[in-house]
């Protein structure tokens, strides 16, 4: 009977210490500055995780393109959440100011269209589960963008994910209800409140792919 026990206490310990050891899981958020408001949230909420938010603004798929490979590196990510689309739809002046009247759109649908084709084909060579974080809405008198542009750059973005199998996350139609009650008038932008409520589907987003 002590053998026993001293086989399984053995046993227990080589456990523990063998998943000390474990490679901790890695996940990638690369995104404009909603996504850098949520990814705190996301740190907190996995713990053991090393969740990492590419450095600065993602911005416009402009600078996706030219990014996209150094904000991947050689590390082997588990998940990979990315989005763009706030910054290509902002429409700038001559003197580069936020002006939806007289100002030039970043980045028109059809170029945006074969930046994210360019980014998707990027982040496909790494081994991890990639899941697009569609765009947030933009709000009335919001400063160089125009209302109806996201579920444009939206739909956009749908139909090249389709084409390449890429999973979406829906967070459009959860920004509707946070943003309101979330948010200074004429802002694309969250209060903490509102960061935490649009992180809670994109942890259990990554917790579901984190299982497997």
């Amino acid at each position: 009977m002590k053998k026993y026990l001293s086989i399984t206490a053995l046993l227990i310990v080589v456990t523990l210490v063998a998943a000390s050891f474990q490679t901790p899981k890695n996940v990638l958020i690369i995104g404009d500055s909603i996504s850098i408001g949520y990814t705190p949230f996301i740190q907190k909420a996995l713990t053991g995780v090393n969740v990492e938010h590419n450095p600065g603004n993602g911005g416009p798929t402009t600078r996706g393109v030219q990014n996209i490979e150094k904000w991947v590196g050689d590390r082997e990510w588990d998940v990979i959440t990315f989005n763009f689309g706030l910054h290509d739809m902002v429409h700038r002046d001559s003197s580069n100011k936020y002006d939806v009247v007289k100002g030039k759109i970043s980045v028109p649908l059809e170029d945006y269209r074969k930046n994210l084709q360019i980014i998707v084909d990027k982040l496909k060579e790494t081994t991890a589960t990639i899941i697009f974080i569609n765009t947030t809405t933009v709000p009335e008198n919001a400063a160089g963008r125009k209302v109806e542009s996201p579920a444009q750059y939206n739909k956009v973005a749908l139909e090249v994910m389709k084409k390449n199998k890429i999973e979406v996350l829906d967070l459009y139609k959860t920004s509707l209800t946070v943003h309101p009650a979330n948010s200074k008038p004429g802002n694309v932008h969250y209060t903490e409140q509102g960061y935490e409520l649009l992180a809670q589907p994109i942890i259990e987003r990554i917790k579901s792919h984190l299982k497997k």
